[in-house]
């Protein structure tokens, strides 16, 4: 085990400890918190270990555990603080207690104090660049090193890069909106014929449910359950015993409930800074939120939901046919707001399957393309306009957000875009496509930085691949658990400010409401008005 690995399997562990608070599992959360700082401890000591014994995971950690990872570091009196902390908090501990969550709050945020302590002293973070510039692979011309030198920072200045424009100067941080940025003018027809076809950037697997994204997304996870029948309350009529109820993530299994624990889903959470973009291709969802607006969607349907300064919502998966299985898969995709944006009211916005564009074309040898098009205009047709303060709803942001189905080596000629729009296409069903003459196997991410059309042909088998598309905000982003700001700073106050205030509270007698199983998708939004699709 390196420090380096220690150090990251501590920060997976603070991740989910952050998650879970925020879904009210405080024993949850005081676990991975526990296992995070053991982590943290071991990617300190001499000679990391491949094991630390502080217990099983679904466990209350074994005592004394972290002060015998302890033993042989030297912490500063608040580091070791975290520890003495933690460890007198578990001797008060029995299996059924569930600590109280601001306690758990205040000692997560000192954990991460402790981790920012092991990246600098395992030198992933260079002093000199006051922590703006943290690299996850090793940048060019420093030999692996994932710190960036300070020559080479400069050389990439002057390669035109922002990010180490931010790393060599002095930039002082306040909350005003950012300056206006000058965008690239879209090309015009004759322009466009004159660019070359898009060279391939990098091409990576994608093998979990969750998908790296570029600037100005976040991440895009792609939920596929193959759920059975109900039991006639919306819940699996299916045996439940071995499963971590209330965070059942296991990949491997045929379908997961995830925080659900009777009804699959996510309870009530929050966010705040960001806006969630829901496509469901198959199933249904239940929506309800802390400004009152509830819905019921799925089959084609998409929810656009801007959290801006504050929202919670709970997402649960009815199972509404107790004659026969309930399949479900969506993607939820995370489009960031830049910094003047990300204290604006919430809003939701229901973009019925009816209304969203599909685009049939035919290539040369009769093989079918279809674009359904969730934001982003195509030969003429444009989806639903996204929320008012989205970054979708600026022409210059070029979003877009494309599920496209190949026929079996059909071809298509995706337009050029904006310079420094980026685009990842996402191969996730059939036997590969190629790109750019290139073979791609099936869950590959394939990335673009050049504006030129994509040419894109099916494989052996029908495929599909889905289109993430947009400029980039080219702002600082700092993500914790379901807040998406521009500092530290800032996720601190949104978890205070959540813990004082709920983001509007909650309305309903259960964290996971679902409606009436012979509900029709419908929406209701938070005026009270009522939409159905047509």
């Amino acid at each position: 085990m390196t420090p380096e690995d220690a150090l990251q399997r501590a920060k997976d562990y603070l991740d989910e400890a952050t998650e879970n608070l925020t879904f009210e599992a405080f024993d949850w959360a005081f676990e991975e918190l526990w296992h995070g700082v053991g982590w943290l401890l071991n990617a300190l000591a001499p000679e990391p270990r491949n094991a630390i014994g502080t217990g099983e995971k679904g466990e209350l950690p074994v005592p004394g555990s972290l002060h015998a990872l302890r033993r042989s570091l030297r912490l500063s009196a608040d580091q070791a603080r975290v520890v003495d902390a933690l460890e007198a908090w578990r001797a008060t501990l029995a299996p059924a207690d569930q600590p109280p969550g601001d306690a758990v709050a205040r000692q997560l945020f000192d954990a991460w104090d402790l981790y920012n302590h092991g990246s600098k002293r395992l030198q992933i973070v260079d002093e000199r660049l006051e922590g703006r510039l943290v690299l996850t692979e090793p940048s060019p011309g420093t030999l692996g090193s994932p710190v960036v030198a300070r020559r080479t920072a400069l050389k990439l200045l002057a390669a035109g890069s922002l990010f180490p424009l931010a790393a060599c100067q002095k930039i002082e941080r306040d909350n005003r909106p950012a300056p206006a940025r000058a965008s690239a003018p879209a090309p015009t027809e004759a322009a466009a014929a004159a660019l070359p076809a898009a060279p391939i950037k990098a091409v990576t697997p994608i093998a979990t449910m969750n998908w790296p994204t570029s600037d100005p997304f976040l991440f895009c996870a792609h939920h596929r359950d193959d759920y059975p029948a109900s039991d006639g309350t919306m819940a699996p009529d299916a045996s439940l015993a071995g499963r971590h109820l209330g965070r059942d993530f296991a990949e491997h299994q045929p379908w997961r409930m995830y925080h659900g624990r009777r009804v699959p889903g996510f309870p009530r959470h929050p966010h705040r800074g960001f806006e969630t973009v829901t496509v469901v291709r198959s199933g249904y969802l239940d929506h309800t939120d802390s400004m009152g607006a509830a819905a019921r969607y799925g089959g084609g349907d998409v929810q656009w939901l801007t959290a801006g300064a504050g929202i919670q919502h709970s997402e649960m998966f009815p199972l509404l046919r107790d004659d026969a299985p309930n399949p479900l898969e969506l993607f939820q995709i995370w489009l960031n707001l830049p910094r003047a944006d990300k204290m604006v009211d919430p809003h939701f916005t229901m973009l019925w399957n009816e209304a969203i564009p599909r685009v049939v074309e035919t290539d040369a040898h009769g093989r079918i393309v279809e674009l359904t098009l969730a934001a982003g205009a195509y030969q003429g047709q444009r989806p639903p306009a996204p929320p008012p303060a989205s970054w979708a709803s600026r022409a210059e942001s070029d979003v877009a957000i494309w599920s496209i189905r190949l026929e079996a080596g059909a071809r298509i000629e995706l337009p050029p875009v904006r310079p420094g729009t980026l685009r990842s296409l996402y191969v996730h069903t059939g036997q590969g496509v190629k790109v750019a003459s290139r073979a791609i196997a099936n869950k590959r991410r394939v990335e673009f930085d050049h504006p030129g059309p994509i040419v894109l042909e099916g494989g052996p088998a029908e495929a599909e691949v889905l289109l993430l598309q947009g400029a980039p905000i080219g702002e600082p982003v700092a993500k914790r658990g379901p807040f998406v700001m521009n500092t530290q700073q800032e996720i601190r106050q949104a978890y205070l400010d959540y813990q004082s205030t709920g983001f509007g509270g909650w309305n309903f007698s259960d964290n996971g409401p679902v409606h009436p199983g012979d509900q029709g998708r419908f929406a209701r939004y938070a005026d009270g008005t009522r939409d159905e699709p047509t």
